[in-house]
């Protein structure tokens, strides 16, 4: 017999953070979600950055056997067009599967969306569950694209066959975060500038706003216990920030990178840039004893996939994005 459960609003307190977190860390880091956490703090800084521009989050949690066993939260798509498509997540605790706690929770979801009269909804499922897509198609979602994991083994990678043709960079610089705090440059407001310029051509980027707060890039550059502004990698052109691509360090393992963001200038691009910072970040592993960077790229990226395949990266398993539309997409005028 299905035990009970009920399903109620998210309530921001101590309590709840703790107990979606709990659900959170209970997923491989390899198969998180995007835009889910592990942490607290992780949690509160996403709710704020929607109720700091006047469209909060909504979440619902699933009560059973006295605890919280899943989640499920939406938010509408601000950093691409068109509007009123909404990001959706469902997570439910693997000892509570088959008990009907997803299906509910995605009634629940379905039901706000269309009482907001919005146009479609995202999902995302990682190949590990691959078995529920047929479920997913059936209630009418369709594949949009593929994000799938790659990592490079650094010991095996020749710099020297990569070389990018110095004609292609003249009037260019590459420099790093650090050398540009030691040279007391005015960084942030350039950084920023270029961030917000590219952020809506990255498919899935890091943050769900499409001009996040200076505050926020300059705490994924500095402010967190895994920042290395020594590979932070900047292109200039003079004092324009034209392009970028960083490294973070894996907290659950000393060996390994992770690559954040690799973006250029869309009037930039085309020069071999993206290659070039691709490969300080391949050589300051290699100088710093790291065996792997580990990076995410998406199936509607052809010219990262390509230098990816390049440079030798291995692709692994990850995520497939779906849509349901609800009503019919209108054309940006």
């Amino acid at each position: 017999m299905t035990q009970a459960f009920r399903i109620r609003l998210f309530a921001p307190t101590d309590a709840d953070y703790a107990a979606i977190s709990g659900i959170g860390a209970s997923t491989p880091r390899a198969y998180a979600l995007d835009y889910e956490f592990r942490n607290a703090d992780n949690w509160r800084a996403l709710d704020d950055s929607f109720a700091q521009v006047g469209r909060p989050l909504v979440r619902y949690v699933a009560e059973a056997d006295g605890q919280t066993v899943a989640y499920a939260y939406r938010f509408d798509i601000a950093w691409a067009p068109p509007a009123g498509r909404y990001w959706c997540v469902i997570r439910v605790l693997p000892d509570y599967w088959r008990r009907g706690i997803g299906e509910r929770l995605y009634e629940q979801l379905l039901a706000d969306l269309r009482e907001r009269g919005a146009n479609a909804a995202l999902l995302e499922l990682d190949d590990t569950l691959a078995m529920l897509r047929p479920a997913l198609e059936r209630r009418g979602f369709h594949a949009i694209l593929h994000s799938w994991a790659f990592s490079l083994d650094t010991r095996t990678c020749d710099l020297a066959a990569f070389a990018v043709p110095d004609q292609r960079l003249r009037g260019l610089q590459i420099t790093t975060l650090a050398a540009e705090l030691a040279h007391s440059a005015d960084w942030l407001p350039p950084l920023h500038q270029l961030y917000t310029a590219v952020a809506g051509d990255v498919p899935i980027p890091i943050h769900p706003h499409s001009a996040p707060p200076p505050a926020w890039l300059a705490q994924q550059a500095l402010g967190l216990p895994e920042s290395l502004p020594d590979a932070f990698f900047i292109m200039r052109d003079g004092m324009r920030y034209v392009g970028m691509s960083y490294l973070h360090s894996d907290v659950d393992d000393p060996g390994r990178l992770l690559q954040r963001i690799t973006a250029i200038h869309a009037a930039y691009r085309g020069r071999g840039i993206a290659l070039a910072l691709k490969l300080k970040t391949i050589e300051y592993a290699q100088r710093h004893g790291f065996y792997e960077i580990h990076t995410a790229v998406e199936s509607n990226n052809p010219s990262m996939l390509a230098i990816n395949a390049k440079l030798g990266f291995v692709q692994g398993p990850g995520l497939v994005l779906f849509e349901k539309r609800l009503t019919e997409l209108k054309a940006e005028s």
